[in-house]
């Protein structure tokens, strides 16, 4: 057994048509845009540049976080495998899903808009049963446990979900001093910072993550981090476009 784990390493997908068009987009399942599958294979240009290389590829099954793990894979190389699991999914946004984010916001308030999008136990309008049941026939979620399509979910939800990820396979890598790149969603990956980082309900309301700009995290022998909150191999282009999407209402 290794004495120093591996080493960890958070990427949002690239952009998405759900992010360019500014919908609540969740568990809908939408491609990147043309720019964001430059944005991805850059991002696994600038791994390469770096000399870092992961051992695995974690992603979602939504083809967003999928795709930019394939782009990445092919920048690093072509033969990093890419391991699927729906519990790094983005959060289910119930019945806001597919609505404008303005159009939300215009019609229950920005209060409210705000405390669905950002605090820890928001939880939006759930989906209706029937809607629920029909998405759990239809790719990508035929033949994924049932829970892999919520009605609808809070942030404080998505923790639950990703910690068993996090406590079992994610850390078993780690532990055994592999380098793992985990590429998924704006919530997803805040829950599993607010796993790694221990954020509070504040802390993680005020977290941003910006597409395709890869997070670094060095772990000591207990898996915690040695930097509060990692470090971003482009931290100048990172944290201004994380300023623009909290300036947007957020993730």
């Amino acid at each position: 057994m290794p004495t120093t784990p591996g080493s960890l390493m958070l990427l949002r997908h690239g952009e998405s048509v759900g992010n360019a068009l500014g919908i609540f987009t969740g568990v809908l399942d939408v491609a990147l845009t043309p720019v964001g599958e430059q944005a991805s294979h850059d991002a696994g240009a600038r791994l390469a540049a770096l000399g870092w290389r992961p051992d695995v590829i974690l992603a979602s099954e939504l083809v967003r976080s999928w795709h930019t793990a394939d782009l990445v894979a092919e920048a690093l190389g072509g033969d990093v495998p890419v391991v699927r699991d729906w519990r790094l999914d983005e959060r289910s946004y119930g019945a806001l899903s597919g609505y404008l984010k303005t159009e939300v916001a215009e019609r229950y308030g920005v209060e409210q808009f705000l405390h669905w999008r950002r605090s820890l136990e928001g939880r939006p309008p759930a989906l209706a049963p029937q809607t629920v049941a029909l998405w759990r026939t239809l790719p990508p979620f035929a033949g994924l446990p049932p829970e892999a399509v919520a009605a609808t979910e809070s942030l404080a939800d998505v923790v639950v979900r990703l910690e068993p990820l996090w406590r079992g396979p994610l850390s078993e890598h780690l532990r055994a001093g592999r380098h793992v790149l985990v590429v998924a969603h704006g919530n997803s990956l805040r829950a599993l910072c607010g796993l790694l980082d221990d954020l509070d309900g504040e802390e993680l309301r005020r977290l941003n993550l910006p597409n395709a700009r890869p997070l670094a995290y060095e772990l000591g022998p207990d898996l915690r981090p040695l930097v509060r909150g990692g470090r971003y191999l482009d931290p100048r282009a990172a944290h201004a476009e994380a300023l623009a999407i909290a300036q947007q209402g957020g993730t």
